[in-house]
């Protein structure tokens, strides 16, 4: 029965929340329908999944449930860092609502009462509830507990009863996600052939002589190109160049520092306490009230008594120090001999930390404030700083959903003014990151889609360049005999190089050239003694010659490397649910979640508000 009662204690925790979160959610889906409570009409959405739009009280709603629900659980109200991890729980609930569950309708996935009794007591049981009635001593399930527990509700109270009714129905979610599953992952049938082609992939091997002229071989000056160029390349390759919307941004920081006169203050005052704790007949009492360190009374054997202390008597106070942005001091208090050898050493320890006045954070907040104003556009904003001796520093690329900029953490109001109030050129109002304020001046910005030609630059004009090197190589190459790799490059003279390789056919690299997969897929092709004429890959041009290759004999069982062909289409899980969502994980296959999400044409605008 101990093990009952402990159960009891742990679903009491669990499952009353359930209940709550329950009662919250209804009482929320109320105030959604009563647009009046929620300032009005004024509703706007803040995205949209499968063709239904969210609005703001709907995701708040959300973010309000599982908030309360958190805290149920851990008994405090989330961190910033938890209230972020929230709101992209809330936001995986709606996708769950309306983008899974209206797979799981179409599918008709349901589950049952009587595979919910099989989950819990049955022949299958839900790992939830395995994990949930382990021993807690060896980890084992029993299913006697769970029968002996379901027995012990029969006499427990109408809550705990219904407590446990709302538990198990939160398992239903993470069976309907396995069924939804395994329509893929059961009917991913792979042929024999495929299966045979993996298995060829891991076990055939080539050797080749090679002929290889690397484009930095060949002088940068030697080629020149135009911006029209440039363009007309990126034009031609947008699917190599798609960006997500981002934007970039330039900043000035103001440190809030303690003043001189700051520093005055907090000396004077760490004086007059030094003086005070040296009379006074009450350490531990005197530096539980005025110091800031949380643990102000310790007890040290004396080889672990601060250095100050050492070789002092009882009642010394030594000095005041500066350690890490505090003054500290202490007193001997007291020694107490235990024995004739571990005397103990009692030690109140007083800290002070610096202080910054109103004066100085209004000053540093003048300061910041008149930039602000007089940095009418990013042309101004760079020279006043020049001017005024600020750092401009830069950060580039910015996502929207990003909480930080650069070095400065919890920055979202800044990526909130870049997205919703900024423009190119645009210089912000004095934004208070942390211990600091800060102004910011956007730079540019990329739209989602096609590069902007300013962002890639250097990668479209190195392989603008590239092409136009390996024209000339090939040109040159064309003309000298193909039936030896050595005796072209001796022809070809300085730049080429030649050499011998081994590798397997699922390779992608050559020993002593680099990334060449379609090098290693044409070797296989090619026939023993056989030679290429001269062609383009990434890094330069490149003649083949097939010295020998070994395709290894066929086999009767090909099912290790259907499976592994089976798994890479799949790719690894992906996680959609955690707590707050749900008490459990819930993972699916991770091509199966962005099939899905694809499918759901999902757009994501809490980045307007959040």
């Amino acid at each position: 029965m101990a093990l009952i009662g402990t159960l009891r204690n742990k679903m009491g925790k669990i499952v009353v929340g359930a209940i709550m979160v329950t009662m919250v959610a209804f009482i929320g889906t109320d105030l959604i329908g009563n647009s009046t409570l929620l300032g009005g009409g004024d509703n706007p959405d803040i995205g949209e999944i499968a063709g239904q739009g969210i609005t703001n009280a709907e995701f708040q709603n959300k973010v309000d449930v599982l908030s309360y629900n958190f805290a149920l659980n851990t008994g405090r109200n989330p961190i910033q860092q938890e209230t972020d991890q929230i709101r992209n729980q809330a936001w995986n609930a709606l996708i769950l609502d309306k983008a899974y569950e209206t797979q799981f309708e179409e599918l008709g996935i349901e589950v049952t009462n009587a595979e919910l009794v099989d989950m819990v007591q049955g022949a299958n049981i839900s790992p939830q509830i395995r994990q949930f009635f382990a021993d807690p001593q060896t980890g084992l399930f029993n299913k006697e507990n769970v029968t002996s527990f379901l027995g012990s509700l029969q006499q427990a109270a109408p809550q705990q009863r219904d407590s446990w009714i709302s538990f198990e129905q939160s398992l239903i979610p993470s069976r309907k996600i396995e069924k939804y599953s395994n329509l893929f992952t059961k009917t991913n049938y792979v042929t024999k052939y495929e299966a045979k082609d993996e298995y060829t992939s891991q076990n055939a091997t080539a050797t080749i002589d090679y002929l290889y002229v690397p484009y930095l071989s060949v002088s940068d000056s030697s080629v020149s190109i135009a911006d029209s160029e440039l363009q007309s390349y990126l034009d031609s390759h947008e699917s190599e160049f798609q960006r997500p919307e981002t934007r970039s941004m330039s900043y000035v920081v103001f440190d809030l520092k303690a003043s001189s006169a700051d520093t005055a203050i907090v000396m004077d005052e760490v004086n007059n306490l030094k003086m005070s704790l040296a009379s006074s007949d009450n350490d531990s009492s005197f530096v539980v009230i005025n110091s800031d360190d949380p643990y102000p009374f310790i007890t040290y054997v004396e080889e672990n008594l601060p250095d100050s202390l050492k070789g002092k008597d009882v009642g010394y106070v030594s000095t005041p120090a500066i350690v890490n942005g505090s003054y500290e001091f202490y007193k001997l208090s007291r020694a107490d001999e235990i024995t004739p050898d571990s005397v103990l050493y009692r030690v109140a320890k007083m800290k002070k930390d610096f202080f910054i006045s109103d004066e100085t954070i209004n000053e540093s907040y003048r300061q910041a404030d008149l930039f602000a104003a007089s940095a009418g556009n990013l042309e101004e904003f760079k020279r006043l700083a020049d001017e005024q001796g600020f750092t401009v520093r830069e950060a580039n690329r910015i996502d929207k959903n990003s909480q930080r900029v650069g070095p400065l953490a919890e920055a979202r109001t800044l990526v909130l003014w870049l997205y919703n109030d900024a423009s190119v050129g645009a210089v912000s109002d004095v934004k208070e990151i942390g211990d600091r304020y800060v102004v910011a001046a956007m730079t540019s910005e990329q739209e989602e889609g096609v590069a902007n030609l300013d962002e890639v630059r250097n990668q479209v004009e190195r392989k603008v360049r590239n092409e136009k090197k390996a024209d000339n190589i090939l040109n040159t190459l064309s003309g000298l005999d193909a039936s030896d790799v050595e005796s072209m490059a001796v022809a070809y003279g300085d730049g080429a190089r030649t050499g011998t390789a081994d590798f397997q056919m699922f390779s992608s690299s050559i020993n002593g050239v680099g990334y060449a997969p379609e090098a290693i897929g044409l070797s296989f092709a090619l026939d023993e003694e056989e030679i290429t004429q001269a062609f383009a890959i990434q890094d330069g041009v490149i003649v083949v010659k097939l010295s020998a290759k070994d395709l290894p004999a066929d086999v009767e069982d090909y099912s290790t490397f259907a499976l592994q062909v089976s798994r890479q289409r799949l790719g690894q899980n992906a996680m959609i649910a955690d707590f707050p969502l749900s008490y459990f994980r819930l993972f699916v296959p991770r091509k199966i979640d962005e099939a899905v999400k694809e499918f759901a044409d999902i757009e994501d605008m809490r980045y307007k508000f959040f």
